[in-house]
């Protein structure tokens, strides 16, 4: 038992190190920054089903835009809820912004992916040099896209890639949603996402998916991954197979989000995709195996140590480990939150990675049983 918890504190100790280099790289782009080919052509394109609620919103973040040098097209996805009149008295003001309206969704498509497929088709044929796929419940900050365009064109690469800001509102949100950047911090070698050639080392975000024009034809973009619900990591693998570099700088100062509203919604969304963006049966078992043994079995143990002392019986000679195993996670855990937020649930880890495992082995009984999904009004699978 001894043996087995020095290997757990040093292996503790090293993705403490992971997750502090990769804080380190992972990081803001300056806010002065410009791109450094402001001619080339960026087009900015946003799929839309019943987004009444946030398309104003979002429209107004684009447009106040510190970087103006766009052409934004959103393409209303048989909304029922007039989202596609607000786009147009919006678009009647600003000349940069244009309604499209999507075609029927053909048969083993997803919704998302078929509206982006259209977007990107329309961008090409107009000579786009960037396209830029932001989510409609998103909220761009001034300097969002000048950073983007800035990292793509400075480190050449064919997609970039950002998390936003995640806000809450609920306690499962709350607790669930910074795993988000506990698992992109504290497992994936960000270095090797960038200077590798391994398509299985990438991480990507569907609310901000930056291509170059070259590398989203030569991917097939979002029309060679039809019945995808993870868009922004399966497109990140197919732009690195092809040999084009994928980045991914820290937006979250610039960028928000209220991806899910309550604990069901955080369910259903996760269990949706979770699967899909682990990428098979066997990183699943592995990330479990890691989830469970690093970051959650420690609070078992610490908490048999203790109860062990208090009823006088001593606390085994491994307790000291445990509780530096403990401090470290806790460590990983601190250090995201100061630069993410959401620290208030930091204490929770161990819900949060109990309720990270769920959802994982949920999503693939989902897509073993081919479970049909109901996102967004329509019926998948």
């Amino acid at each position: 038992m001894l043996t087995y918890h020095i290997a757990n504190t040093v292996s503790l100790f090293l993705f403490a190190l992971l997750n502090a280099l990769n804080l380190h790289d992972y990081r803001p782009v300056p806010p002065d920054a410009l791109p450094p080919r402001p001619e080339e052509r960026l087009f900015i394109l946003i799929p839309a089903r019943d987004e009444a609620e946030n398309i104003r919103e979002c429209l107004a973040g684009l447009q106040a835009q510190t970087y103006s040098n766009f052409t934004l097209l959103v393409l209303d996805d048989a909304s029922e809820d007039g989202t596609s009149e607000i786009v147009e008295s919006i678009a009647r003001e600003d000349l940069r912004i244009e309604l499209l309206m999507g075609k029927p969704i053909e048969t083993g498509w997803a919704g998302k992916v078929w509206a982006c497929s259209q977007l990107g088709a329309e961008a090409q044929k107009r000579g786009a040099d960037w396209l830029l796929f932001l989510d409609a419940d998103t909220r761009a900050l001034p300097g969002l896209v000048a950073a983007g365009l800035h990292h793509a064109q400075t480190h050449r690469a064919g997609m970039v890639s950002t998390f936003p800001y995640q806000t809450t509102g609920s306690f499962w949100e709350r607790v669930v949603l910074p795993m988000i950047h506990f698992l992109i911090c504290t497992f994936l070698p960000l270095r090797l996402v960038w200077g590798s050639k391994s398509g299985a080392l990438v991480a990507g975000c569907g609310q901000f998916e930056l291509f170059s024009a070259e590398a989203y034809r030569a991917t097939g973009g979002h029309a060679g991954i039809p019945g995808s619900f993870h868009d922004g990591l399966r497109l990140a693998r197919k732009t690195k197979s092809k040999g084009f570099p994928v980045r991914l700088f820290d937006g979250s100062p610039l960028m928000t989000c209220r991806m899910y509203d309550g604990g069901k919604a955080v369910w259903n969304g996760f269990t949706r995709n979770a699967y899909e963006g682990l990428g098979g049966f066997i990183p699943l078992v592995g990330m479990t195996f890691l989830q469970s043994v690093l970051f959650l079995f420690p609070f078992g143990f610490l908490l048999y140590a203790l109860i062990k002392g208090l009823l006088g019986s001593g606390i085994p000679q491994w307790g000291g480990l445990v509780a530096l195993q403990v401090a470290l996670i806790y460590t990983i855990r601190v250090t995201q939150a100061k630069r993410f937020g959401h620290g208030e649930t930091v204490w929770l880890h161990p819900l949060s990675v109990t309720a990270l495992i769920a959802i994982q082995w949920a999503s693939f009984f989902k897509s073993l049983r081919k479970t049909k999904v109901a996102w967004k009004g329509r019926i998948y699978g």
